[in-house]
């Protein structure tokens, strides 16, 4: 029934490795994080010829988000995912109403529940005016959520997932892009106006991890680094991943602020006493009086960045910074890293490790703090939480971690 070749195109376009096949299922083993989470997985026969249907009208996954665009049917399907669903929340949903319209599309399913595989759904959908555009929360189609676990036995996977249904055919780019937007409106108005909050999941793709491990000591000692209850406080914030990767990063930072003051001091006054100690200083001449002044204005108006720059050279030592990159970062910070508005990394470039890391850090810093509507950030989007580009910023949280221990340190 099924080639190699159609394995393969399965296998490629889930990222997964080809196993085996048995009277029920194709089985396959996970590349490293990629659309599954399981080390095994299968796909039921009768799926896997459903998407490779798909895949021969031309169906592909989404590059943003996990989903799927039919560009032959004019379909665009995102799987979602439910934030604190409770009890009482489930009886106000029982009680919505929804705006309809006629429309020319096919539905499987109609609003208000549907049960699929003993399961029980809320079926969720609105009609455009004009009929030309239905926006649908129902349960999954054969080419979203394929993936059942080893050791759940038979059958599918069911969830719900978003559909947007168009008027006819289209390009690939313009229906994703169009339907991005119905997606993200819905989504904003179903939480903002009725209490329902769901969110797009992100394309996973393979999290890049430290390839080796830094040191770790094994002996735990009475405490002697003496640490603010605020620094400890976001450290021990950072280090829980369930905030996400823009939260760990930005809680890390917090530390490293917190230390600006100090280590910006520090420089101005080193900085003062080398005037001073000048051989050719004169206090009776007021050129002399005039370079301790300009000194001291250029470091009063020093940016928050030249800060950065300065926390970070005076107080992380350079071999700890050639210690981190030179562990193997799967090319994060390359040219060809997955972050984009960022300086690349250079251990060899002419210019100082500490200013290069400063300058990626504050760039990052700034593309997630700076939601601006302004022509002048138009360059650097703001990176968002649970965004594409958020499920691989795990480097750069490790990167500031170790910025962050290192500023602790320093400063005992």
């Amino acid at each position: 029934m099924f080639s190699d070749v159609d394995i393969s195109r399965i296998a490629d376009t889930f990222e997964l490795k080809y196993t085996e096949k048995n009277s029920d299922f194709l089985l396959f083993e996970t590349l490293g994080g990629g659309f599954a989470r399981q080390r095994d997985a299968a796909i039921p026969l009768v799926e896997a010829g459903q998407i490779l249907d798909a895949l021969n009208r031309g169906a592909e996954r989404l590059e943003e988000y996990e989903g799927w665009v039919d560009p032959e049917r004019g379909i665009v399907e995102f799987e979602i995912r439910m934030q604190r669903l409770g009890v009482m929340r489930r009886a106000t949903i029982d009680q919505f109403t929804f705006e309809s319209h006629p429309c020319a599309h096919t539905h499987l399913y109609s609003p208000p529940d549907a049960v699929v595989a003993n399961r029980y759904h809320h079926v969720f959908r609105v009609v455009s005016p004009d009929g030309s555009v239905c926006i649908e929360i129902s349960p999954n189609s054969p080419l979203s959520v394929p993936l059942v676990p080893l050791d759940e036995g038979r059958g599918s996977r069911t969830a719900n997932t978003l559909k947007v249904f168009f008027g006819g055919a289209a390009s690939k780019v313009e229906l994703a892009h169009r339907a991005i937007g119905f997606a993200n409106s819905f989504l904003f108005e179903l939480n903002a106006r009725n209490g329902t909050p769901y969110a797009l999941k992100p394309r996973l793709q393979a999290h890049v991890r430290l390839r080796r491990a830094p040191s770790v000591s094994h002996t735990v000692r009475f405490p002697k680094a003496r640490v603010p209850q605020h620094v400890a406080a976001l450290f021990a914030m950072a280090s829980d991943a369930r905030g996400g990767h823009t939260s760990s990063f930005l809680a890390y930072y917090q530390i490293l602020e917190h230390y600006l003051p100090a280590a910006h001091k520090r420089d101005s006054v080193r900085k003062v006493r080398r005037i001073l100690r000048s051989l050719d200083f004169d206090e009776g001449k007021d050129s002399s009086i005039l370079k301790v002044l300009n000194s001291v204005d250029r470091t009063h108006g020093a940016s928050e960045g030249e800060q950065l720059r300065t926390l970070i050279e005076e107080c992380i030592p350079e071999d700890k910074l050639r210690e981190f990159f030179g562990l193997d970062h799967g090319g994060h910070f390359g040219k060809r890293g997955p972050i984009s508005g960022v300086v690349a990394i250079h251990l060899n470039s002419g210019e100082s490790l500490g200013s290069q890391v400063a300058k990626r850090v504050y760039a990052l810093r700034n593309r997630i703090v700076h939601a601006k509507d302004d022509v002048r950030y138009a360059e650097a989007s703001v990176l968002l939480p649970g965004g594409h580009e958020d499920v691989r910023l795990y480097p750069d949280v490790e990167l500031l971690r170790v910025l962050a221990v290192e500023a602790i340190v320093d400063n005992q």
